[in-house]
């Protein structure tokens, strides 16, 4: 007897920047474009509630290269009220994207880190829990 499972990815994440070949001294955007199956919604990572959807986190890994300038911003969510936590959840459908504002210090500029998310199936209710690191390479 074999027993597979299938290993559910309902979100694709990509990441670019702002600009092609942005200079040492240049404040840029580093961009996190995630792709969702019909049916899932991916968490914005601000809300406004303390028990709800895991929100998505974003972690950087500092170093000289370069400097954070302000939050990561989700870009057009949409809100809804979800009546299983009785909030009032931010989130993306079809397609998320997140920006976070930084300064190139140095001319070659290694941005690392690792973010986290929960997507969630409109149809069934399923969750899954994600995670992955990010890097980028500005030269």
């Amino acid at each position: 007897m074999s027993i597979t499972a299938q290993i559910m990815t309902p979100a694709k994440w990509s990441c670019s920047i702002s600009k092609k070949q942005p200079k040492q001294g240049e404040i840029i955007d580093l961009i996190f474009t995630v792709k969702l199956e019909n049916n899932w919604h991916l968490y914005s990572n601000i809300q406004n509630y303390e028990i709800g959807p895991l929100p998505a986190t974003f972690e950087f890994d500092l170093n000289k290269s370069y400097k954070l300038i302000g939050n990561v911003i989700p870009v057009n969510t949409k809100k809804v009220y979800d009546e299983v936590f009785e909030v009032d959840v931010n989130y993306f459908e079809h397609t998320a994207e997140f920006r976070q504002k930084i300064k190139i210090i140095k001319k070659s500029a290694i941005i690392e880190g690792t973010y986290n998310y929960q997507v969630c199936s409109t149809k069934d209710g399923k969750c899954i829990l994600g995670d992955d690191g990010f890097e980028f390479k500005i030269n």
